[in-house]
């Protein structure tokens, strides 16, 4: 698989252990979607009332039990779309005193634990809310089949969460995040998440290998900055 991309991620140095294969291509280009009108259905709110009726939004926005766990306050869910699949993760944010050397003192800091899988978060949140409980929820979001959210943005990956700074608590979708960002290897080792890519894309998506388009030699000249009809002589100027 060849990778077009700006930045790095986690799995990219897989090609130098299977080799490139240049007839599939990922155009790996993130965008990041805040208008929620432009977010794919399963993502919407299908309410305006203090309870919302769409699970997946309640597993995401799950609270930490103070009952549970002493060190995190705080919980923000999000969920991973990747080669057809759905994966629910949650940051849990937690704060420590880490001494300022440039201040002469101590800082309390907020620092994060990113937790995949329900299984593994459950031990530190709510599990009833609004009437509803987890469990439920959990079971419609396991057989929920997300496929047609990948082919509606033409993409192998995409995300659910919050602004990245955590400082706003707005949602936002991405097409083709970083995944090393959310730790995603917790949940889909390197070699892993390559091959899967590699699948999907040619498979799935079935994008591969660029069409090359023949260029006139005249739009040659053109992209080259000449005009046709001056070609390669200085065009003339205008008497004022």
């Amino acid at each position: 698989m060849y990778i077009i991309s700006k930045h790095k991620d986690y799995y990219d140095g897989v090609v130098g252990t299977v080799g490139m294969d240049k007839t599939i291509v990922y155009e790996r280009n993130t965008e990041e979607i805040s208008e929620r009108k432009k977010f794919p259905k399963i993502f919407h709110y299908t309410s305006y009332s203090w309870k919302s009726d769409n699970p997946v939004l309640n597993l995401c926005n799950l609270d930490i039990d103070k009952e549970k766990t002493d060190k995190y306050y705080d919980a923000d869910g999000f969920i991973v779309g990747f080669c057809g699949k759905l994966y629910l993760g949650w940051q849990l944010f937690y704060k420590v005193m880490e001494w300022k050397e440039e201040f002469g003192h101590e800082e309390e800091i907020t620092k994060t634990d990113i937790v995949y899988g329900y299984e593994n978060a459950k031990q530190y949140l709510k599990t009833e809310y609004w009437g509803s409980n987890a469990e439920d929820d959990i079971k419609y979001f396991n057989n929920y089949d997300p496929i047609e959210v990948f082919r509606e943005f033409n993409t192998p990956v995409f995300l659910y969460d919050s602004y990245t700074d955590r400082v706003r608590r707005d949602r936002i979708f991405f097409v083709n995040p970083v995944l090393k960002d959310w730790e995603f290897y917790k949940a889909v080792d390197a070699f892993t998440a390559f091959t899967e890519l590699q699948m999907f894309i040619s498979g799935v998506l079935g994008t591969g290998e660029k069409e090359i388009i023949e260029i006139s030699n005249e739009h040659k000249i053109e992209q080259h900055g000449f005009d046709r009809k001056w070609s390669f002589r200085r065009e003339p100027t205008k008497k004022h």
